[in-house]
């Protein structure tokens, strides 16, 4: 009863979401969905915890009121943020298998004997063993994948989850804009990760799906470097990526620095991943698909001479975030042959970088907002190219 509400968004939005998460049920057949991935369960319910490593499940049925079943221990993240009554949260011990408890809860109301849709793509946070033991207790059920229901509404941002993203965009403006002012030569990687975190924090940023990635000179050979006690040197590259986040919505930035003057090859590819970046952000708008977009990568690099065959994706969806990731590419990428319409509200993190042979790495990203009638780039740090610090 001590525990103050800390909704993130409106009862009406919730409602709204579940309404919309329900007609896709029906269209599925599905009698009712459970959740486990932490973001769909936060989407859905407002509620979130860093402790999902136990288990976790919110339950959407097609007609009744939806429940949470957390571990005991949580509860509390229940009553502070999520929009369901307390009364439909459940905890359970940890020396109990929450397999037969969420199966139980299913048998208490009805639920056992339908079509149970359980995510079975993405990321994980349930074992193969926890799995079949809720098939083995709801033997009368028929279980189907109901992943992508929720995914489907979480891909195009509502007003209020893009004033999220903006206000994260803006703490991770503020981190780059640190991190440039605070470089220098003879200080470690670890000073300057400290600066950008003491930066981002102070104006609210929560922890991120992913770490603070600060790598420099051959540390920026390994890909998803993160901070160490190496000292920056003369000639270095440094290369930053972070993400504010707010409400749990992340909006990532990517810079490169150049600890003095650069070698004329260092700017050229620099300057290549920039023009990438630019026709990227070129292609994104209302109609386009998400192979266009990365067909328009493609091209900018073979312009420059490049040999683009390699290229993964051109960027992917951000939102609601969680570890593993601060991305949402688990469904929503940016890539080759893929057919999906971009759509007014869409985000997208979209970094380019350049890595061949003994060159420095180089890489630069912005977070986009597609709109009614083109886009909106969300972070605003400049200069938006090789920042050089004398």
């Amino acid at each position: 009863m001590m525990i103050r509400k800390q909704l993130a968004f409106s009862r009406e939005e919730y409602q709204d979401r579940l309404k919309r998460i329900r007609k896709t049920m029906a269209e599925k057949g599905v009698d009712a969905l459970m959740l486990h991935t932490p973001e769909n369960i936060c989407y859905a319910s407002g509620y979130h915890t860093p402790g999902y490593y136990f288990v976790q499940v919110f339950v959407i049925p097609a007609a009744k009121d939806p429940f949470l079943v957390t571990r005991r221990l949580e509860l509390g993240n229940a009553y502070a943020f999520s929009w369901i009554p307390d009364d439909h949260a459940i905890g359970y011990l940890d020396t109990d298998n929450p397999a037969d408890i969420i199966a139980g809860e299913l048998k208490k109301r009805g639920l056992d004997k339908g079509r149970l849709g359980m995510e079975m793509s993405g990321y994980s946070f349930i074992s193969f063993e926890r799995f079949d033991q809720m098939k083995a207790a709801l033997k009368n059920a028929t279980v189907v994948n109901g992943s992508g229901i929720v995914e489907k509404e979480r891909a195009v941002k509502s007003p209020k989850e893009i004033e999220y993203l903006r206000k994260a965009c803006h703490i991770a403006d503020v981190g780059m804009k640190v991190a440039v002012e605070k470089a220098r030569v003879g200080m470690t990687e670890n000073e300057l990760a400290a600066h950008i975190h003491k930066a981002m924090v102070e104006l609210g940023s929560e922890y991120p799906g992913l770490p603070l990635f600060i790598s420099s000179g051959h540390r920026t050979y390994i890909s998803h470097a993160t901070w160490t006690d190496k000292v920056i040197e003369k000639g270095d590259n440094v290369l930053v990526e972070h993400t504010g986040v707010v409400q749990r919505y992340a909006g990532p930035i990517f810079r490169t620095l150049s600890m003095g003057k650069p070698s004329n090859q260092f700017a050229n590819n620099a300057k290549i991943a920039t023009d990438v970046l630019n026709a990227v952000i070129a292609a994104i708008k209302p109609g386009n698909t998400s192979g266009e977009v990365n067909n328009a990568a493609l091209e900018a690099a073979r312009k420059a001479g490049l040999d683009a065959g390699i290229r993964k994706r051109a960027g992917y969806s951000v939102g609601l975030n969680f570890p593993p990731d601060w991305g949402e590419g688990v469904f929503l990428d940016l890539k080759d042959g893929d057919k999906t319409v971009l759509k007014p509200g869409m985000v997208f993190h979209v970094p380019q970088s350049l890595r061949r042979g003994e060159d420095l790495p180089c890489a630069i990203s912005e977070t986009v907002l597609v709109t009614e009638k083109g886009n909106e780039i969300l972070t605003s740090y400049q200069p938006r190219d090789l920042i050089v610090i004398s």
